[in-house]
């Protein structure tokens, strides 16, 4: 997992993807099949980190996943896949925690982001989503004892499959959900 996280810094065909240092990661899947849910019932949406990076985003035929498709000026990357589930009603409406499965060499990682719907960054009709990566740079030791949070480096942590990493977050990012400045990364 250490040798793929210093590959995870270095991929950024996609905006949100270039913030990987500062997140969460697992080594397996955190949102069940079953679990997954579609954001919008249109061919295509828009995930962004702000309003200049979105992704085109299409439904992934095998199940209820998407697929980030990478901008065309970097025809040698490949769509990143990203799962959705319900996470909570906050006052900037409702938040979905969001799975990104990043693959390199063999290696897979399942990164932790959690999602709102982001009008404001609607293009032509397709509605966008803002994903936001909460930062574990400065995680205390004891939410890392409670919650088996292992930190990889300063910016990077692994969060065990047996965690329960809906409750982490509802339970240690409240607060910043309701906050439309948490959003904006200020």
């Amino acid at each position: 997992m250490q040798r793929l996280n210093s590959s995870l810094k270095s991929l950024s065909a996609i905006g949100v993807i270039a913030m990987l240092p500062a997140c969460f990661m697992s080594d397996t899947p955190f949102i069940p099949e079953g679990d997954a849910v579609r954001l919008d019932e249109a061919a295509v949406i828009l995930v962004c980190s702000d309003e200049d990076d979105c992704a085109r985003t299409v439904p992934n035929r095998g199940n209820k996943g998407y697929l980030m498709i990478p901008p065309p000026d970097e025809p040698d990357e490949e769509p990143v896949a990203i799962r959705f589930t319900p996470l909570m009603d906050t006052a900037m409406g409702p938040v979905w925690l969001t799975e990104i499965r990043m693959v390199e060499d063999e290696e897979t990682v399942y990164v932790v982001g959690v999602t709102r719907r982001a009008a404001e960054y609607d293009a032509d009709g397709v509605k966008a989503f803002d994903v936001e990566l909460p930062w574990c740079g400065d995680v205390s030791e004891e939410e890392r004892d409670t919650w088996g949070i292992d930190k990889l480096d300063s910016y990077t942590c692994s969060l065990p499959a047996k965690a329960p990493v809906a409750d982490y977050l509802r339970d240690a990012y409240k607060a910043y959900f309701d906050n439309p400045e948490w959003w904006n990364g200020d």
